[in-house]
Order: structure tokens, then C-alpha cells, then sequence
């Protein structure tokens, strides 16, 4: 069994996003909760790696114009020293650095930040990008098509089935659908841990333990198998797991992981 490593992890501080609880479990209750908005820069001796991009900064200015009247019902923390490249830049690299975006899935939250590397390599899961830019009717406020169109001429890849990103079992794409189409997450090999980040195939720690998807997955059967499979792959390899948006994870999980 290949046996690679990534050298480090750092989590990269996004948006603070406030929403109900009702919006990301079945069942829940309308409390607000909020929820951190974060990516995670991979370090690997063939090159950095990004897992997701956050919001869009255009938001800063005016949240309004840029997502739309359902910004006035997600108010959000977030300052311009914590856009996406300062943090890159803070942890010692810079965005041109980055030779591979891995996108959890194209959501407001996740794909906002993907115009930071226009020289990278981006991958995705199966029907994503497809989704992303014609999504159904009542899920369109949570895609924003100004966040992909100047993408059109990036490099994508879209992948159907797990993937051993770099042939030596350092960092695993998992396709995980049911959230959205090409819903993923990753699997990270360190030095001292395997990680697993769940993207948005988890949204909270009671979501897995109940698995229970959020009301408006694209396709709850797939996201409730979904959700089970990363609860198998997190006893089966004894990972570390991090749900990005829950934010008992933001709290308790460091920010460098190695």
C-alpha cells in the first residue's frame, strides 16, 4: 500500500456566515449558528494544494449586489486582512504558488475565491460545474454564476470516483455526492495523522451522528450514504476528522496540523 506523505495543513480563516440551524439539518430548529467559511492549504512535495476558496471578497463591499437579495438573510464576520491570498500569504506562500484547487463544491461559501489561481489545476467532482452554472430553480441563490464564469477557461478536471491525487496515497480526492452532484471531500496521509475533511458532505457533528443531510441536498438518498461513508472511513483509518463548517471543529482543531 502506497504510504506517501503530505508534509503540513494549515486552516485558512474565511467568512464568519450566521445562518438558522433548520437550513443544514432535517428536523433542526430555526436558532442561528454561525458557521466559519474556511479553506485548507496543503503542503506536498509536488506542490501545494487547496481545498476550497471560501467567499468571494467582492462581498466586503457590498454583499448585496454580489449574492443577491439572500444576503440580507446571511449576515456574515469577516475582514479584508483575512481574504484568501493574505492568509496564503501569511503561512509563507503566495496564491501563484498553488498548482492544485480542490472544490468541495461550487456554493457561495466554497467557490468564491477560485479567480486567485488562474494558473492552477482544478478539480471537481462529476456534474459539478455543469450544476453550477444551470443548478434547479430553488437552489440558485447559493450558487453565484460571477464566481465561475471567469473560470471558463481554466483547467478542470472532473472525477466520478475517489482518486489518489498524486499516486502515493498522500492525499485522496473521495467523491462524495448528494449535497450537490460533485459533492467531495479529502483524505490527507501526514506525518502524524490522517485528516479528513468533509467539505459539505457534513455540516455539523450532529448531522453525523443522526445522518441527517440538509433539506435542500440535491439528492438525500446520496447524501445520507454519503454521510455514513465518511463516518466508515473515519473508524476504518482512524482519521482526524474536520467538518469544515462546524464550528466546535473551528474551536478545538489547530490551525497547523502536521
Amino acid at each position: 500500500m502506497a504510504d506517501g506523505k503530505a508534509q503540513k495543513i494549515w486552516a485558512l480563516p474565511g467568512a464568519m456566515v450566521t445562518l438558522p440551524k433548520s437550513l443544514l439539518m432535517l428536523g433542526a430548529d430555526s436558532a442561528p449558528i454561525t458557521l466559519p467559511a474556511p479553506s485548507f492549504l496543503i503542503e506536498h512535495p509536488k506542490g501545494l494544494i487547496l481545498f476550497d476558496t471560501g467567499c468571494n471578497p467582492k462581498i466586503l463591499d457590498d454583499p448585496v449586489a454580489y449574492w443577491g437579495p439572500m444576503a440580507a438573510n446571511m449576515p456574515f464576520e469577516w475582514k479584508k486582512s483575512e481574504t484568501l491570498d493574505k492568509q496564503i500569504e501569511r503561512v509563507g506562500y503566495k496564491a501563484s504558488d498553488v498548482k492544485y484547487v480542490v472544490l468541495s463544491h461550487g456554493h457561495l461559501d466554497h467557490a468564491g475565491g477560485l479567480t486567485h489561481f488562474p494558473n492552477a489545476k482544478f478539480i471537481a467532482g462529476a456534474g459539478e460545474l455543469r450544476y453550477a452554472y444551470w443548478p434547479d430553480p430553488d437552489r440558485r441563490w447559493a450558487f453565484i454564476l460571477e464566481d465561475f464564469l471567469p473560470t471558463r477557461n481554466y483547467q478542470w478536471i472532473e472525477l466520478g470516483q475517489d482518486q489518489d491525487l498524486f499516486g502515493d496515497g498522500a492525499v485522496t480526492f473521495l467523491y462524495t455526492p448528494g449535497h450537490t452532484p460533485g459533492e467531495c471531500s479529502i483524505l490527507v496521509n501526514l506525518p502524524h495523522r490522517r485528516v479528513l475533511i468533509t467539505g459539505d458532505t457534513v455540516h455539523t457533528r450532529a448531522s453525523l451522528e443522526h445522518e441527517i443531510a440538509m433539506p435542500f441536498s440535491v439528492n438525500h438518498m446520496q447524501a445520507r450514504q454519503s454521510l455514513q461513508r465518511i463516518k466508515s472511513i473515519r473508524d476504518i483509518s482512524g482519521a482526524q476528522l474536520w467538518i469544515t463548517h462546524d464550528p466546535d471543529d473551528w474551536k478545538e482543531n489547530p490551525r497547523e496540523l502536521d
